[in-house]
């Protein structure tokens, strides 16, 4: 089975990183690591993985020189765009079916089985 998302050659979580980065004011590798409850070198690894693909791009903070903000490319920002709307009509569709708490819990379960999955790829099961 092919991990990608159609054409888009993103995976369901980088998909999930595109989304949160356009959501997140001031957005930065420690903040969607804490958003997301995953480690720093994890979150790390993968932004750099989109920023080499010219997805987002890192900038220094205008506030703290030290800090460094993620945001979308003109790239990564048309893609999400294309992301939702493909995607929001379907999940609206699915999540009318079912209680809030459920959706939540089977989207807590597509992140895990997404995680296993990754990993059997890898070689190194998580």
């Amino acid at each position: 089975m092919d991990k990608r998302q159609g054409t888009m050659d993103l995976t369901y979580k980088e998909m999930m990183y595109l989304y949160l980065i356009d959501l997140t004011e001031d957005c930065t590798v420690s903040k969607l690591a804490d958003m997301i409850n995953v480690s720093l070198p994890a979150v790390t690894k993968r932004i750099n993985s989109l920023e080499e693909r010219g997805l987002v791009q890192r900038t220094r903070s205008e506030g703290d020189g030290r800090v460094k903000t993620v945001t979308l490319s003109e790239r990564g920002a048309a893609l999400s765009k294309r992301m939702d709307d493909l995607f929001y009509p379907i999940l609206d569709r699915f999540a009318e079916r079912f209680p809030p708490e459920d959706v939540a819990r089977f989207c807590t379960m597509l992140d895990m089985l997404s995680d296993d999955i990754e990993g059997a790829i890898r070689g190194s099961a998580q």
